[in-house]
């Protein structure tokens, strides 16, 4: 094979790897960049990406050209001087990555050149149709943005967004348009890097500093999650993770479990960043933790126990089917765990509910994470048809 072809091959081919979610892929490890600037606004207020910020100033200068080349559709960027190909795949990626407003922006980075002058750029959409997807995109945001509260604070705007993500999106790998806030929020249906960008899209509308982190699973697929910036603390939000495909159909389930969670809780044990996203923020807070913010973190499990029962006669009142509480240990989860299912606890309290209140539960599925220490379960009625 000419090595001309095979260079730009084998590039199409490495970009493809690097910049498509939910595959596998591997990355060499790397020493973590330990980011020194805790500022993240400009001197005229407006937020700098820690991914930006992380940049050289030259590669900010590609960044930026790149950036704008894409917003006005042009079909190439000029570089004088030439820049290699390595800088203009590292930038191409995290443009194509961060810049999620740029959703007509392909994957596909190509150039058989070492040294690129002109950088040719692949679209998704012709400009027409991107801009009407644009449009339809906005609206999407904006109605789900006009839902809130006028006193909503950026955690309740997250959970918010979290939740209408995780109801209103089915995970797809087939569908169209699923690595895009498009593909989310107005289709219906998305993967990893949609969910993320579907996050992004929301919280840009609603002011909330946030960037896109990209990675790997624990076992070595692609990933894309969040990282969101509250009350000057950094938070994880993984909103694929919290809506799994069930076995059993349940259209309003939706899970807290990785909702504005520490870096220490997943960082190196399900949710590996990339060499690129790695080390770029700090965020050990868990002060805004899903589960403390709603008082749904216990130290015991007795008190575990006692609030979960209270969830379970509510929801059953109410004809509605979740209930989630989160230990603050291992020991504690693991005892509520065993006095909950282990002991048949869960049951009493189901039948003492039904015959104190009149409510129908038949049974419930049990949803635990053992990672994070939480026991969610979903409940079912007797109206529900047998499996």
């Amino acid at each position: 094979m000419n090595k001309r072809i095979f260079a730009a091959v084998l590039c199409t081919v490495l970009a493809a790897a690097l910049l498509s979610s939910c595959r596998r892929v591997a990355e060499e490890p790397s020493e973590t960049k330990a980011n020194t600037n805790n500022n993240y606004y400009s001197e005229s207020g407006d937020f700098v990406s820690p991914v930006y910020a992380s940049l050289s100033e030259d590669e900010k200068a590609v960044y930026d050209k790149i950036k704008t080349a894409v917003s006005g559709f042009r079909d190439a960027v000029a570089f004088d001087p030439p820049i290699s190909r390595d800088t203009a795949a590292k930038i191409y990626r995290l443009v194509y990555s961060q810049e999620r407003s740029l959703f007509w922006l392909s994957n596909l980075f190509y150039t058989p050149e070492n040294e690129i002058s002109v950088l040719p750029l692949h679209y998704l959409y012709e400009k027409e149709d991107a801009e009407i997807k644009r449009a339809e995109l906005d609206i999407a945001a904006s109605t789900i943005i006009g839902e809130l509260p006028e006193d909503a604070s950026d955690f309740d705007k997250i959970v918010y967004f979290h939740d209408k993500i995780a109801v209103n999106c089915t995970f797809s790998d087939t569908a169209e348009h699923v690595n895009s806030a498009y593909g989310v929020l107005v289709t219906g249906f998305g993967q990893c890097e949609g969910y993320a960008a579907a996050m992004t899209a929301l919280c840009d509308k609603a002011g909330i500093p946030n960037y896109t982190v990209f990675g790997e699973t624990s076992e070595g697929v692609s990933h894309a999650w969040n990282k969101v910036l509250v009350n000057g603390n950094w938070y994880n939000v993984d909103c694929t993770w919290d809506d799994p495909i069930l076995k059993r159909n349940d259209p309003d389930f939706v899970r807290h479990d990785y909702l504005m969670v520490k870096d220490s809780e997943i960082e190196g044990k399900t949710h590996f960043p990339s060499e690129l996203c790695r080390g770029l923020t700090s965020g050990e807070s868990g002060e805004l933790n899903y589960f403390k913010g709603k008082d749904l973190l216990f130290g015991t499990a007795a008190e575990a126990t006692e609030a979960l029962t209270a969830q379970i006669k509510s929801a059953g009142l109410a004809g509605k089917r979740e209930a989630e509480i989160r230990l603050s240990s291992e020991s504690a989860y693991f005892a509520a765990m065993a006095r909950l299912f282990d002991s048949g606890e869960l049951k009493d309290i189901i039948e003492d509910i039904n015959g104190s209140c009149g409510t129908h539960i038949r049974s419930a599925y049990k949803h635990n994470n053992d990672d994070m220490h939480i026991i969610h379960i979903s409940l079912i009625y007797e109206s529900d048809p047998e499996e």
